[in-house]
């Protein structure tokens, strides 16, 4: 199988780093890994047909004063779209997919969602110790293949609300409490889900602000899971 990473954006955010822990997950499960610090290719979705799998981690501009982060034009647009929906799968975490490319929302309509903000932080706050906090993941479909056998567990990072897509299908979720907005206390919000996109598949998981959350043994698994699940492979 043969996994492209799509590296690159806002510095601040480390792309390079997580970068090279996918890059070690999917080589250590048999993937060809391909790693790409430009989106260009995907504006030639034909020289990408052997790909099974897409990975972007991207870091979006933190503010409309950096407008030169994590665009992408409508070329690389409609040439994922393509790949997608001809088979090849979709995979990745936190704000490297799920923050990635604001100014397309079909994009956001392909991955099933969007992050809006982060209680206490907000987008535009850079002082990452003042957003995290202690949260629960309940996994809520034990039986599907990529969360069987995973226990609900607990993190301090960043807790993600996002707009979803009602089609997805929810793996697990975090419920808000009133600590820092009073008025969103007990709404459930989607950790992880997949969907389909035509013929391809997509895999999203909101954990991931830094590499020890993805080193987690609980979220390692789901995105190694994940990513099988996304590519042309088996279903783990």
């Amino acid at each position: 199988m043969k996994a492209v990473l799509f590296v690159g954006g806002w510095e601040g955010h480390a792309p390079t780093e997580f970068a090279d822990w996918c890059r070690e997950l999917l080589e250590g499960e048999g993937f060809e890994v391909v790693v790409h610090d430009t989106l260009a290719p995907l504006a030639e979705p034909e020289k990408m047909a052997d790909c099974d799998l897409i990975v972007p981690i991207w870091s979006s501009a933190r503010s409309a004063h950096q407008p030169e982060f994590g665009n992408m034009t409508k070329a690389e647009e409609d040439g994922l779209l393509k790949l997608v929906a001809g088979g090849c799968g979709l995979a990745g975490w936190h704000g490297h997919m799920g923050d990635a490319f604001r100014d397309r929302p079909t994009y956001h309509f392909l991955i099933g969602g969007q992050f809006v903000a982060h209680p206490p932080g907000w987008p535009d706050n850079l002082v990452p110790t003042d957003d995290y906090v202690d949260y629960d993941v309940t996994i809520c479909r034990p039986a599907d293949p990529i969360v069987k056998g995973i226990r609900s567990f607990r993190l301090k990072s960043e807790q993600y609300y996002m707009l979803t897509d009602p089609s997805n299908e929810v793996l697990a979720t975090t419920t808000f409490s009133g600590d820092h907005l009073w008025w969103i206390e007990g709404t459930v919000i989607p950790v992880v889900w997949k969907r389909r996109w035509d013929k391809g598949r997509i895999f999203y998981c909101s954990i991931g602000h830094t590499l020890d959350d993805l080193k987690v043994e609980q979220v390692t698994e789901i995105i190694r899971r994940g990513m099988h699940w996304a590519a042309r492979g088996p279903d783990v």
